[in-house]
């Protein structure tokens, strides 16, 4: 008799597109009591899923991050004295010994292993993000190394490298997170066996993609292409394959964003992504991003100044206001944070950085936060103000006090490509 709330997670059997709905479900009850039926609300909630799942990621990887490094710390301690003792030993023996032989190789082997920890480190060691010019035919190899000790035996890699140089201008650590998720799912598609080539290509024309998602990269260009032996991919599949939360793997294995995520690299980056296959005859993914005139980190800065914004960000202290500000930071917002209301109107006023809009984080039974949005606008500051509910929603919100702020977003909105749009508009719209 009481009102159900549930999120399933459906998958089309035709195309394998996955979507998440949330479904509310109220008891209708006659003069007796006597159940009449259900009244029942479907959403569909796919994006805001998919933002959870982003953030949800992204701390998770955080944490590994920590706990990779503080490992391969330890680790890397461990295999220093194996090495040391090794060349003590060989330092020793005779040339002729039989122990020369079997010294050597613990040398080899734990040289080995101190390399792949530094090519794991790596993966953690730069944000996600940060773009520098590289060399794939360095990198390549790089993510070579770690596949070759995480997939199966029955898997051969091949590799195949340029002539000359690839440089490329990109985010490394976003690049080998694609890279490594291409061969993974390549192998799922070999169970039993087969081989994975990695293929580098320099293009000075363009070429037809099937299948793509992203523009053409401007000329010249480079192709990284990621080709299986395995079962192929339905010809009925291949249009939603980058598509989020597509997945043709079990419901409790796939989540159906690792070719998203893909996706939403080579367009960040310019480029695009194609897929050829033919089921029962592998497949082949490509990774097409523009050849570096290194010209690229100058506009990309000039670009940035352009697009930089002042935000004043006003919260109680704790993890929800920074979160807020490191969020902001990263999309390229100039932040200065506070936590006092007072404080605040005193930046405002003062103008010594002038501020083109002002945040308030604020819970809705905070009374002195949401003052500040009133004071704010009674002063007539040239600011925008935006204010920013945390375990609430506007409707617990008179009308009146909404009408003084220029942006009100919501506790429940989880799409943060939305939030930092608006946010950046009404920078724009400042007549600061």
């Amino acid at each position: 008799m009481d009102a159900v709330t549930a999120t399933f997670r459906i998958r089309h059997s035709r195309t394998g597109r996955v979507a998440y709905v949330l479904e509310n479900r109220q008891a209708m009850l006659g003069p007796e009591g006597e159940l009449l039926g259900y009244e029942v609300a479907w959403l569909d909630v796919t994006r805001q899923t998919i933002a959870e799942k982003r953030l949800a990621s992204a701390a998770w990887k955080e944490t590994l991050a920590l706990l990779t490094m503080g490992l391969a710390h330890d680790f890397n301690n461990v295999m220093a004295g194996i090495l040391s003792f090794a060349e003590l030993m060989m330092a020793k023996a005779e040339p002729e010994s039989p122990n020369a032989r079997p010294l050597q190789l613990i040398k080899q082997g734990a040289l080995q292993a101190s390399e792949l920890i530094r090519r794991i480190v790596n993966l953690h060691r730069c944000k996600t993000g940060t773009r520098e010019y590289l060399d794939l035919n360095q990198v390549v190899p790089d993510v070579v190394q770690l596949v070759c000790k995480v997939l199966p035996r029955s898997i051969k890699v091949q590799t195949e490298l340029a002539p000359k140089a690839l440089p490329v201008y990109m985010d490394g650590v976003g690049f080998r997170q694609v890279a490594l998720n291409l061969a993974l799912n390549a192998a799922d598609a070999m169970p039993q066996g087969g081989v994975l080539t990695f293929r580098l290509s320099a293009h000075e024309g363009p070429c037809a993609l099937t299948h793509s998602y992203g523009k053409f990269p401007r000329l010249p260009c480079v192709c990284l292409s990621l080709q299986d032996t395995g079962s192929g991919i339905s010809t009925r599949h291949l249009p939603h394959l980058f598509d989020p939360f597509f997945t043709t793997k079990p419901l409790t294995k796939g989540s159906g964003l690792g070719l998203y995520n893909a996706r939403l690299f080579v367009e960040e980056h310019a480029g695009a992504i194609s897929v050829e296959s033919t089921e029962g005859g592998g497949a082949t993914f490509r990774l097409w991003l523009p050849q570096a005139d290194f010209s690229e980190a100058e506009t990309q800065a000039a670009q940035n100044a352009l697009r930089r914004r002042n935000l004043l960000l006003v919260g109680q202290p704790g993890t929800a206001t920074e979160s807020v500000a490191e969020l902001l930071r990263t999309h390229n917002f100039a932040v200065v944070t506070t936590y006092s209301p007072a404080r605040a109107l005193e930046l405002v006023a003062a103008g010594e950085t002038p501020h083109q809009a002002v945040l308030v984080v604020s819970e809705p039974q905070d009374q002195a936060m949401l003052g500040l949005v009133s004071e704010l606008r009674a002063r007539r500051h040239s600011s925008r103000v935006a204010l920013h509910l945390l375990g609430g929603t506007s409707d617990d919100l008179e009308t009146e006090f909404l009408n003084k702020a220029d942006l009100v977003v919501d506790g429940g909105q989880t799409d943060l490509t939305v939030l930092i749009k608006k946010l950046e508009a009404l920078c724009v719209d400042s007549p600061a």
